[in-house]
């Protein structure tokens, strides 16, 4: 049975469209119902992927991507809307996608309301972001790559070895961004699961006092807030806000 490889999405609808940035361990197929419920209600959706992220290979997203290459990409995916003559942006990420999402509403003008879901800001201990990495990995060994106990073994100790740099350059990266929370002045949304395991969900709180636009919204769910039992509470929520700010 062939796998196929997960995909970036572009749904060119209308005029005003939305950037939607996904996970640490995830793909644009995170965002794809997200996606098509803004195509369904005329928006255009842009899902790129992240370096690294996507392929057979959990080491790409430690060997090829970073902090800076994402933002890069997150700089990159709002010239591609602009080329497409989309007038108005707005910029959502989930988890690690939310770190930039809220920097492109810093630092990019052409932005004009965004928001996050399962944001790692004022998340000091990413020890359960590391576990669940490791978990990821194993399971792409051992099930998609079918590989031995051995082999398996030998990449988790690879993998083993480089996470906690990442790591320590996504906390230095969020960091940055929470330093300037106080600037944003553009409508701001913040999805939070009550039982987020990954992230700490009292930081939304905090979030939330820093930046004068906020709006907080809760879910009774779990972390990844996009695919999860959540999902058409928070689509309705999103379309809701976009509509109107």
């Amino acid at each position: 049975m062939k796998i196929l490889t997960p995909q970036p999405f572009y749904f060119d609808k209308g005029s005003s469209a939305v950037l939607l940035l996904h996970s640490f361990s995830g793909t644009a197929n995170d965002m794809r119902l997200l996606g098509r419920s803004l195509e369904r209600s005329g928006y255009s959706a842009y899902a790129p992927m992240f370096a690294g992220h996507g392929t057979p290979e959990p080491l790409d997203i430690l060997n090829l991507g970073g902090p800076d290459r994402w933002w890069e990409q997150t700089l990159e995916a709002v010239d591609f809307l602009k080329a497409h003559g989309k007038k108005q942006i707005s910029v959502f990420g989930l988890s690690l996608g939310a770190i930039f999402a809220t920097k492109a509403l810093e630092e990019i003008p052409e932005v004009v309301s965004g928001g996050v879901f399962g944001s790692p800001l004022y998340t000091t201990n990413f020890q359960e972001i590391r576990n669940a990495f490791m978990t990821y990995a194993k399971k792409v060994y051992s099930v998609q790559q079918g590989l031995t106990e051995v082999e398996i073994d030998s990449k988790i100790r690879v993998v083993d070895s480089k996470i906690d740099s990442m790591l320590t350059e996504i906390s230095k990266a969020t960091a940055g961004v929470t330093e300037n929370l106080a600037e944003i002045n553009r409508p701001y949304f913040i999805g939070q699961g009550t039982s987020d395991k990954l992230v700490n969900p009292d930081a939304a709180k905090i979030v939330a006092q820093k930046v004068g636009t906020a709006q907080l919204h809760w879910y009774d769910a779990g972390h990844v807030l996009t695919i999860n039992s959540a999902h058409h509470e928070l689509e309705s929520a999103v379309l809701n806000f976009l509509e109107n700010n």
